[in-house]
């Protein structure tokens, strides 16, 4: 789901449309374009990770689904935006996005769901939240059937993957596993890395991905640490305002958790730098919903569940004790596995990230 919006067209991408006012969007494959009257809207994706760009005669608007999954920048004439490389300055999130011939208009409006967590919401018991987003993922995994496309999941040994494919299992969602180690990148998709290396590795998630030209969608765990309380700096300021220090916490457990490694790679210093009393809770949630995963690779959709409003607000809500289970076990997903599918706990790795897979497809 790379596009670019400009006057004239981006060459590195290989679909171009001009729009009734002048404007020509350059995207990859698998866009739609649907015309009512003198209104275009090219649109792409899935629930929870979709974008719609809406033409007239007068200019452009850009409509993302509760809340962007890609980063967007925009030039400094504001003559050009798009999310392939990095320009003059970036839009935040939750920005309403057009122009109307004249100028660049951005909006702020953030969702309640969102202002909700900001506000400051009761604590709810684990159960409760386990139940909000068990149901959640097996809607979503039995909204996909109806699009009649094949369904893939890379086998990587994680725990949200994992979780990706234990929600298909329980809603009877037929895919086919794919092992991580036939991996490979479609000549095709050069475009992507390229666009990677110039957006100095922004777009790292398509490494993830099992790269074939084949229309179908592509199941995966992203935004399973960072809206899954399970991203260790995040975590960090959840706890502030409960008096806990996730730090002391990965010290003070015997051996290593699953998330220990991880942690002490790339999180311990962070968190030791942090400055946590300047409004962590809100600091959390910009970072939170700024921290863009993954979106679509032409006529791969890739399946991202748990970027979803309902998992975002209610992770947020769970007891402390909770939270740092999730953060150094991956308690919380465990327990939702489990609930889904218990066969595939016995696939997830020790640790987070471990390179050393276990087979068990």
């Amino acid at each position: 789901m790379q596009f670019d919006i400009a006057r004239r067209p981006n060459p590195r991408l290989s679909q171009h449309h001009a729009s009734p006012s002048g404007w020509v969007i350059s995207h990859d494959l698998g866009w739609t374009l649907d015309s009512r009257g003198g209104t275009q809207v090219l649109h792409k994706g899935l629930a929870g990770n979709r974008c719609a760009i809406t033409m007239d005669h007068a200019g452009w608007s850009l409509e993302t689904y509760q809340s962007r999954s890609f980063p967007l920048w925009t030039n400094e004439a504001r003559d050009r935006v798009t999310n392939c490389e990095p320009l003059h300055e970036r839009i935040h999130n939750f920005n309403q996005v057009s122009h109307d011939g004249d100028s660049l208009r951005l909006l702020f409006q953030e969702p309640e769901w969102c202002t909700g967590v900001r506000r400051g919401l009761p604590i709810m018991s684990t159960q409760a939240v386990l139940d909000r987003v068990c149901n959640m993922l097996v809607g979503h995994a039995r909204s996909l059937d109806h699009l009649g496309l094949p369904v893939r999941a890379v086998y990587t040994g994680g725990v949200d993957t994992a979780l990706a494919r234990a929600a298909l299992d329980y809603a009877g969602t037929r895919y086919t596993v794919v092992d991580q180690t036939t991996r490979h990148k479609s000549p095709n998709h050069q475009y992507v890395w390229d666009n990677n290396e110039r957006a100095s590795g922004r777009f790292w998630g398509y490494n993830q991905l099992a790269d074939t030209d084949e229309p179908h969608i592509q199941a995966t765990g992203f935004w399973g640490d960072e809206w899954m309380q399970r991203n260790p700096l995040y975590v960090s300021m959840y706890l502030h305002q409960h008096g806990r220090d996730i730090t002391k916490e990965f010290d003070s457990v015997a051996g290593e958790a699953y998330m220990t490694r991880f942690f002490n790679e790339g999180y311990r210093d962070k968190i030791a730098k942090f400055d946590p009393t300047w409004n962590p809770m809100g600091h959390m949630i910009d970072r939170m919903t700024n921290d863009f995963q993954m979106w679509h690779m032409d006529e791969c959709l890739t399946w991202t569940p748990l970027h979803s409003s309902v998992v975002f607000e209610s992770l947020l809500r769970l007891p402390p004790e909770a939270a740092i289970a999730q953060c150094l076990h991956a308690d919380f997903s465990r327990q939702l596995i489990m609930m889904l599918n218990p066969d595939l706990i016995e696939g997830i790795n020790r640790h987070k990230n471990n390179r050393q897979l276990k087979q068990h497809i």
